[in-house]
């Protein structure tokens, strides 16, 4: 797969963009080295030129003012605007540097310091493999192609214009075009991982990630065969939501939603959940046996914790001068079958199972018996029972499309 973000025709524009904005990170992380590591040659070059001779090279001055350059573009223009031949324009400008410095630090120390000649050029050969290497960074393999073609091109013409090819001079050649391969492959490579990081970072909003895990390894494994699995299926859905949307622009309806979705999701996510779906102001959020077997657990103690993020989301409302919000969430444990659901069209993947359909008509008892957790007695005592939570035993009711009464507990808190 290339690595080039601007190049590759089979990524996804979103992809691509992903790519496009990380390579300008990169850009400006690697202009801040270069920033300092053009200081560090002005400053050490022109320091031991003024000590030795008491004057200074053009070489070094160039130096100084292209760390200069690159300082103010950085807190500038770079900043604010990026494209892909930026960076080329950036290696170009580098590799140029370092040429017209290595001519101008030789043709000084032939004059000032002959002894100090040969040291001088096999310094400029190791700032040019540290220039060739950072080029890895910026996700392009021809870019990577062209500053070792250009970087080996110029360093070869300055030798050759001051006489001073010698049998070391082929030996540097040849490393420079074994790292040309290298910056090649690692490129391209690192390109590759990136893309299957973000891709995989965007599959987990889509899939549980015990599933993922096992599709990354065996692609074959996303079919429509489905597999038992026991969970804890959690439900939540905003109270009065219908009559409080009803007195807020559609906007307003938007911003409660997703300010709601937003402070919930985080503590459902943290212990190992999966948010599943929302339905206009429902979570439905599951805790798959597969992220571990203390799933009961884990799912009450996100509700728990849900409960105290409303308190705080209706303290912040409250001082905006905006009505609280209720919040009812019902959970329970059991088997469920779980597989991709639909056609090779359209897939989902879902847990199907009276165990969901519980989940659900729990949540809805929280209204009838006006507690805001309620938790089926098999989870409860799955999760550990009165030992681990504060709860009130609910008289057993029977749940709508239930024969059975179903016990039931009201759980408040943790114990400490």
């Amino acid at each position: 797969m290339p690595a080039d973000p601007t190049a590759d025709d089979s990524a996804s524009p979103a992809l691509t963009q992903i790519l496009a904005r990380q390579a300008w990170r990169n850009e400006r992380l690697l202009n801040g080295f270069r920033v300092g590591i053009w200081a560090g040659v002005g400053a050490i070059t022109g320091g031991a030129e003024l000590f030795s001779s008491g004057s200074i090279s053009p070489g070094a001055l160039l130096a100084l003012v292209w760390a200069l350059t690159a300082a103010i573009s950085g807190l500038s223009w770079l900043k604010r605007y990026y494209r892909p031949w930026v960076s080329a324009l950036l290696v170009t400008m580098d590799i140029t540097v370092l040429a017209l410095c290595m001519h101008a630090g030789h043709r000084y120390l032939l004059v000032h310091d002959p002894l100090l000649v040969p040291q001088q050029l096999h310094a400029s050969g190791v700032v040019l493999m540290v220039l060739l290497a950072t080029s890895m960074l910026r996700f392009s393999w021809k870019l990577s192609l062209w500053s070792v073609a250009y970087g080996a091109a110029a360093y070869a013409t300055v030798l050759v214009v001051n006489d001073a090819v010698n049998v070391l001079t082929w030996v540097e050649l040849a490393v420079t075009a074994l790292l040309g391969l290298m910056l090649h492959y690692s490129a391209r490579k690192l390109g590759w991982i990136v893309r299957q990081a973000i891709e995989r970072d965007s599959l987990t909003r889509f899939l549980p990630r015990p599933v993922l895990e096992r599709v990354s390894r065996d692609p074959g494994a996303m079919n429509l065969e489905g597999e038992a699995e026991e969970i804890t299926a959690l439900f939540a859905d905003l109270r009065d939501f219908t009559e409080l949307a009803e007195r807020l622009s559609p906007r307003a309806v938007v911003q409660v939603l997703n300010e709601f979705f937003t402070e919930m999701a985080r503590e459902i996510t943290r212990r190992g959940g999966v948010l599943m779906q929302y339905t206009g102001d429902n979570i439905y959020a599951v805790f798959a046996e597969k992220g571990g077997a203390d799933h009961p657990r884990r799912a009450i103690k996100s509700a728990i914790a849900m409960l105290q993020r409303q308190g705080a989301l209706n303290a912040r409302r409250a001082a905006r001068g905006e009505a609280p919000i209720g919040l009812g969430i019902g959970v329970h444990t059991g088997p469920v079958v779980a597989g991709s659901i639909g056609s090779p069209e359209l897939l989902g993947y879902a847990y199907v199972g009276d165990t969901v359909n519980t989940a659900s008509r729990i949540e809805r008892m929280t209204r009838t018996l006006e507690r805001p957790l309620l938790v089926s007695d098999t989870t409860f005592q799955r999760a550990g029972g009165a030992a681990r939570f504060v709860a009130e035993a609910m008289p057993a009711l029977a749940l709508r499309g239930k024969s059975e009464p179903h016990a039931l507990w009201a759980v408040s808190s943790r114990r400490a």
